[in-house]
């Protein structure tokens, strides 16, 4: 029977802030490349491009690619001075995905703050479209996360911007701890429609009543019932973990490398048992 293969990759500042102790640690844990958000504890927009250019040398010469830039573009409430803020910033983390060998770049979508009245809903399409078009221009691929209270962290509001706006420069990347802490799940609320937009999947657990990131499988996730989809379907984009195991913050989290090897090897545990395997 054929058994899809999954690249699994990792935001590995979870592990480390120092770039070579990541790199060594990524390497152990057999992972396939990496996912840069930030190094030194500086963000990734903020790198220098000897930084950048230290940072990709290194990963190369580990046999790891970078997969994805981990950017905050987005992370903040809607509105039209922050609209220019952010473009600015995505030029910026172009900068860094092109010194880095990347395409990829995660974004997000706008906090609305009014809950007096529904969302601006084609102005928040107009926002990102904006900023798709740039993406475009430079030959980059924008790869929304439905993090936290963000609009796009709604399901029907991820669907909307899909619909709008998916193609070659704008994608999707789903974490369903994120959608359980909001009270959705995966196979009811994201399942039925996101594969054909998913370009990756970030992987981490939650129960919603603790308010808790747990290991793949011990949470609310449906992780199980989601991979053996996922394989069914003959989906085969980047795993990429993101544990959150020791500290889950607002634009990043820690795991340590105990706790991410772990993480890893859950992934790993369910991926097998959902006829799945990696590369």
């Amino acid at each position: 029977m054929f058994k899809p293969k999954f690249r699994i990759t990792g935001f590995v500042d979870e592990i480390s802030p120092v770039p070579a102790e990541q790199i060594e640690a990524a390497v152990r844990i057999g992972l396939h490349g990496i996912d840069v958000r930030s190094a030194n504890d500086v963000n990734v927009l903020d790198l220098t491009p000897d930084d950048l250019a230290e940072l990709h040398q290194r990963t190369s010469d580990a046999g790891l690619n970078v997969q994805t830039v981990g950017s905050p573009v987005n992370k903040v409430a809607y509105s039209a001075a922050n609209r220019a803020i952010e473009l600015e910033k995505l030029k910026r983390a172009i900068a860094a995905a092109s010194a880095l060998g990347t395409e990829r770049i995660r974004i997000f979508s706008p906090e609305w703050t009014d809950t007096t009245r529904e969302p601006d809903h084609e102005g928040m399409i107009d926002w990102l479209r904006e900023q798709v078009a740039v993406a475009e221009s430079a030959g980059m691929r924008l790869i929304h996360e439905n993090d936290a209270k963000f609009y796009g962290a709604y399901p029907a509001a991820a669907q909307r911007l899909m619909a709008a706006l998916y193609g070659p420069s704008f994608s999707l990347a789903y974490d369903a701890a994120n959608t359980v802490l909001l009270g959705y799940r995966t196979l009811k609320d994201w399942l039925p429609w996101m594969v054909p937009f998913l370009d990756t999947i970030h992987v981490k657990d939650a129960i919603q009543s603790e308010g808790r990131i747990v290991p793949v499988g011990a949470g609310e996730g449906e992780w199980p019932e989601f991979l053996a989809e996922i394989v069914h379907l003959g989906w085969q984009g980047p795993l990429t973990l993101e544990p959150h195991l020791a500290v889950a913050g607002h634009f990043g989290g820690f795991s340590g490398e105990a706790r991410f090897t772990a993480a890893a090897n859950s992934l790993r545990s369910v991926l097998v048992a959902a006829g799945g395997q990696w590369e």
